[in-house]
């Protein structure tokens, strides 16, 4: 049965396709308010087609969208009394409605399954009296009503949505559950195995718990076929919540049990199964989440939530939304922990606020699976499901979630990330979902590795549409959360108390200067560089040494030092400008020779371009020649030069291959 161009204005209207497979619209379908409609068979809704339904429409199969939906009012009934399982698919990817209800009677009924990467619309509310709700893999459903949830705890059906984590017994995620039961979610009722979802998505099998040494969580058993036949366990010894506190007091993480209930919203460690796939799957199972939550907290405290939803949360609207309370989200990676002491946990916090997202601090080689440190470039603007994330306060007040926040973006697209491990969480900045980068804003990402490998990033973002300026500007600006020993930051408005990990600036301006602050523990070789530039042409950055009175070209190739241990907090900044419109007569461009004095070593010439040179002299500001070294200076990477003078400025005069050049010293 064909339906073009038709518009049902009956009170009821009953369609009985004798001799049809399907039906089909291929023009414009308008059901109207107080009108009846049953579809028996498969309705498609076609490729140019356009589904407006305000009515109340009744479908016994499954409806394929590849057109446009409307829906202003009515509800769309799923009543299979054939079917044990109803789908919900098309090449539009999304699909529209405003009531939703599910009331199936086949036998061996199962449900609704939204198939993968679909996104399902519901204006009001979303009803289950009879069968399951599944979204499967990245499927997600976006109730966009405004106020309190319009879904009810009373049905007996549930919905269903997978999330992945970490396989590890050692590390952590970050978790928020997108469902409930009765208000709440509980370990025991909304949490299950989805070992085996791809051939049981509709019964999976409650996950088990263990507590006590080894302290480790066990994989799924399985059948031949790969069916669950033991579930997994979790070790509850490593689930807690944080209640309100001060950002480092261990006491206000609050241990949990199976039992245990958490309100939509709130955020729970749990480490993994132990399984040898790359990470473990869950099902959610519950009443799923909607409408407005809130939490009170006061300035100062912290507090681990999560997105409450069965879809993708807009990290820029939730932050926008809660701006006197809530500047910046922290979430934890693992890094490879390999022990369940807090001493041997390898990690650390990637950050996003306004301007964009920057990747936790990790040993570069514990990034696997994404090449050098600079590909990750931390979290992107879409939040995925089940993701759990810090929040620092920095006013009094209360932090809300709404449905406005609401989006629909997969993990699979790149837009939206799910915090499991370093392995495989790369931000792909070039996403069409990232609206920053399409309003043509632009960013730069200097990077810097200690003696150990850690390797840090920090974003500077040009926003010419925000208002934020050179000076400190809330929600653009981010301090770093999980400082190490050797840490290179941004220093904004001479605050030398404040690190901060991320700078958010208007315009791109070449006159610009960022101050650094270098704080290092550790004597060896240290570095820093250029990640990526994105979205600017033409711009060399530069590192300016201010006391040496020296500018690097980052662009060129990375400045690498070995500074005696301690703070250097006015000494280097960012700047844009080329060597001769810098202005400064003593300033000199020269990224191959670096010449530092270390109180410990001396002297030290890194001869990072492996000229040859010929001779070293050291003079005293007087042009007295105090020593020179003109032996062993052939395929040496780093000379040092034994030096016991008094405290002072000296002249370091190099004579190389491509000819003479002199450094200034402080001893």
């Amino acid at each position: 049965m064909k339906l073009k161009n038709l518009i049902l204005a009956y009170t009821y209207l009953l369609f009985i396709p004798i001799g049809f497979a399907q039906i089909v619209n291929s023009g414009t379908l308008k059901i109207n308010a107080s009108t009846t409609v049953y579809f028996g068979d498969e309705y498609t809704n076609k490729t140019g087609a356009t589904h407006n339904n305000d009515g109340d429409l009744y479908l016994n199969s499954n409806f394929i969208n590849n057109g446009t939906t409307v829906a202003t009012a009515g509800t769309t009934y799923f009543v299979s009394a054939t079917n044990a399982i109803q789908t919900i698919s098309g090449s539009t990817n999304n699909i529209n409605f405003y009531n939703l209800q599910l009331n199936l009677s086949a036998v061996g009924k199962k449900g609704v399954s939204v198939v993968d990467n679909f996104g399902l619309f519901v204006k009001n509310s979303v009803s289950l009296l009879s069968g399951d709700l599944r979204l499967v893999g990245e499927a997600q459903l976006i109730q966009t009503h405004t106020g309190i949830t319009a879904n009810t705890n009373s049905d007996p059906g549930k919905l269903l949505r997978d999330q992945q984590g970490i396989a590890s017994t050692y590390g952590y995620n970050f978790w928020s559950s997108p469902v409930n039961n009765g208000g709440t979610f509980s370990f025991t009722g909304n949490l299950f195995d989805g070992t085996d979802s791809s051939i049981n998505s509709f019964a999976p099998q409650q996950i088990a718990f263990s507590t006590g040494s080894p302290y480790n969580g066990t994989p799924s058993v399985l059948d031949g076929s790969s069916n669950v036949v033991t579930p997994l366990k979790i070790s509850t010894d490593w689930l807690y919540k944080y209640s309100r506190g001060a950002a480092s007091g261990y006491a206000s993480w609050v241990a949990l049990t199976s039992i245990s209930t958490l309100s939509p919203g709130e955020g729970y460690t749990m480490k993994g199964s132990g399984t040898v796939s790359s990470s473990q799957n869950y099902v959610f199972k519950g009443v799923p989440n909607d409408g407005t939550y809130t939490f009170s907290i006061t300035s100062g405290e912290s507090s681990l939530l999560g997105n409450p939803y069965p879809s993708a949360l807009d990290c820029t609207k939730f932050i926008n939304d809660n701006l006197s309370v809530v500047t910046t989200l922290y979430f934890w990676v693992d890094g490879g922990s390999t022990s369940h002491y807090l001493s041997d946990y390898l990690g650390g916090y990637a950050t996003r606020n306004l301007t964009g997202g920057t990747p936790p601090s990790l040993a570069s080689s514990l990034i696997g699976g994404l090449g050098t440190s600079s590909s990750v470039t931390g979290p992107s603007q879409y939040m995925a499901v089940g993701q759990g994330f810090f929040v620092e306060a920095v006013g009094t007040g209360t932090i809300t979630f709404d449905n406005s926040q609401r989006v629909f973006q997969t993990e699979g697209s790149g837009a939206s990330t799910y915090y499991k491990t370093s392995s495989g969480n790369e931000d792909n900045t070039k996403s069409k979902g990232d609206t920053a980068r399409n309003r043509g804003n632009s960013f730069i990402r200097i990077g810097y590795e200690d003696p150990e490998g850690f390797h840090r990033q920090l974003l500077l973002g040009f926003l010419p549409e925000s208002p934020a300026d050179i000076n400190y500007n809330p929600g653009y600006d981010a301090l770093m959360s999980d400082e190490r020993e050797d840490e290179l930051f941004y220093i904004i408005e001479n605050d030398f108390t404040k690190k901060y990990v991320i700078q958010g600036v208007g315009a791109f301006d070449i006159n610009d200067e960022f101050p650094l602050g270098l704080k290092i523990s550790q004597e060896g070789q240290h570095t820093i560089m250029l990640d990526t530039i994105e979205n600017i042409d033409g711009v060399v950055v530069f590192l300016k040494d201010k006391e040496l009175r020296r500018v690097y070209d980052l662009s060129t190739s990375n400045f690498k030092f070995d500074f005696p241990a301690g703070e250097y907090l006015n000494r280097f900044s960012l700047v844009f400008k080329s060597l001769q419109s810098l202005g400064e007569e003593d300033f000199v461009l020269n990224n191959e020779i670096n010449v530092y004095y270390n109180k410990n070593k001396g002297i030290v010439i890194n001869n990072q371009g492996g000229l040859q040179l010929d001779n070293v002299f050291v003079f005293n500001t007087l042009g007295q020649k105090i020593t020179q070294v003109k032996n062993n200076l052939l395929n040496q990477s780093e000379i040092i030069i034994p030096f016991n003078q008094k405290q002072g400025m000296y002249l370091v005069v190099v004579s190389s291959e491509k000819g003479t050049e002199t450094y200034k010293i402080i001893n």
